[in-house]
């Protein structure tokens, strides 16, 4: 039987970052990293793979890295047995004294009539199954994505971009898109830059069903039905959890792995980090969804700095995100709905004005009764874009209020960063002040 100081259960960014850190901090340390599979692509590019933007070839994900951490064992994890401290796989018996299970997603099915037809794809991430997806959307001429969220955004807008003259069909069974992150005057702005570019979005409509010889011919729902050649179905993610279920370690109602603010779970000597394990929001504490690349790779370095007892407290995420659509980028931070008052600004992402380059940045804040900052909304062509979601989690996470805000100070270089009299976070803060 073998027998490791440390075991990681899970490959993606959580794992591959626990391995990391595990090797910094604890160099001594004997590491095995377990993923079921090597030949994988990074989830967030695969839609600009479809799109041509990306070769298939440049986007594989760096598995093999691992090695230079500890030994990387491409197999199949069966049973994790706390009480003897014993991971199972088809053929091994492996000991650890420490576990760090990082176990991820899997895709949530449809479970519908016709569900089981050929040309029904859901999200894959190995290099075999992202290049089966973009040849059937290069032959396909009726193309229908079921879901609105962000990774289904992507899909439409780069299939809509770069292939021209396709059928391209969005269903949501909501009334929002982009998971419902988004103001109504984003979403509104985002919908109808997808209409422009030929992608029609269908709203408050549920699939019932599919039709069919052997392959999908028609997409069913309560208003009626669609003529497609390819249905891509993004509809959320669910937790990977068997192996934590099975092994008596506790999850939530939702199927999550629960962990403590170290992201230790109820059995001894285990850890848990990523999308398999409950988010807290940092904002009022509820649960929420972590399921993001950036957060599963912030608490694999989380668990790993936490192997030898605890170090560092998980705070809770600010909920965040960036999307692109028609050549601008979408992103948010925190709350941008509900009771919470907006306030917008209209800068630039370079000055002066002539620059060349130089593009609108808009930045809308939102804040409670308290006078406190939960959300914000930002829309450019630039990474700027990034820049200003980063600046405002950290603001929301220490609940700054406008007046705060206001008085911040930001470096200005002209070709990168707005004007110095037109600080897009400092001025809706003070209008802000003045509302």
């Amino acid at each position: 039987m073998e027998f490791y100081d440390v075991v990681i259960v899970g490959g993606g960014p959580a794992g591959f970052n626990a391995a990391k850190t595990v090797r910094g901090l604890y160099p001594e340390k004997e590491l095995l990293l377990i993923n079921d599979r090597e030949d994988l692509q990074i989830p967030c590019s695969i839609p600009y793979v479809i799109g041509g933007k990306v070769p298939l070839e440049k986007n594989v994900y760096p598995l093999e890295k691992v090695r230079e951490f500890g030994k990387l064992l491409i197999d199949r994890v069966t049973a994790v047995e706390p009480s003897s401290g014993t991971i199972f796989t088809p053929k091994k018996r492996i000991r650890y004294e420490k576990l760090i299970l990082s176990t991820g997603w899997l895709p949530r099915r449809l479970n519908v009539p016709g569900c089981d037809l050929k040309g029904i794809y859901y999200i894959d991430t190995t290099t075999q199954g992202v290049r089966r997806i973009k040849e059937e959307v290069e032959r396909a001429e009726k193309i229908t994505l079921i879901g609105a969220g962000f990774i289904s955004l992507g899909f439409a807008d780069q299939i809509s971009q770069n292939f021209k003259g396709k059928d391209i069909f969005v269903i949501e069974a909501s009334n929002h898109i982009a998971s419902g992150v988004f103001s109504e005057e984003t979403e509104r702005e985002i919908e109808e830059k997808l209409r422009k570019q030929g992608v029609k979005v269908l709203k408050n409509q549920k699939v019932e069903g599919f039709k069919g010889k052997e392959r999908v011919e028609e997409v069913i729902t309560k208003e009626g039905s669609i003529k497609t050649d390819l249905v891509l179905t993004f509809i959320g993610f669910i937790p990977n959890t068997k192996l934590a279920v099975d092994g008596g370690i506790k999850v939530d109602n939702r199927g999550f792995i629960e962990v403590d603010h170290f992201l230790r779970t109820s059995a001894d000597n285990v850890l848990a980090a990523g999308n398999c394990i409950s988010h807290l929001c940092s904002i009022d504490g509820k649960k929420i969804p972590g399921m993001l690349a950036s957060v599963s790779a912030r608490d694999g370095r989380i668990a790993a700095i936490n192997l030898l007892g605890p170090q560092v407290k998980d705070r809770g995420i600010v909920p965040s995100g960036i999307t692109e659509v028609g050549g601008e980028f979408f992103g948010f931070s925190g709350y941008t709905k509900g009771e919470f008052k907006g306030n917008k600004v209209i800068s630039t992402d370079a000055y002066p004005g002539s620059f060349p380059g130089c593009n609108p940045l808009t930045v809308k804040l939102f804040f409670n009764d308290k006078g406190e900052l939960v959300g914000g909304e930002f829309k450019g062509k630039s990474r700027s874009v990034w820049a200003l979601v980063e600046v405002v989690n950290r603001l929301i996470e220490e609940r700054k209020r406008a007046v705060e805000i206001a008085s911040l100070l930001n470096s200005a270089f002209p070709p990168t960063t707005p004007p110095p009299l037109l600080q897009p976070l400092q001025e809706v803060a003070l209008k802000a002040l003045r509302s």
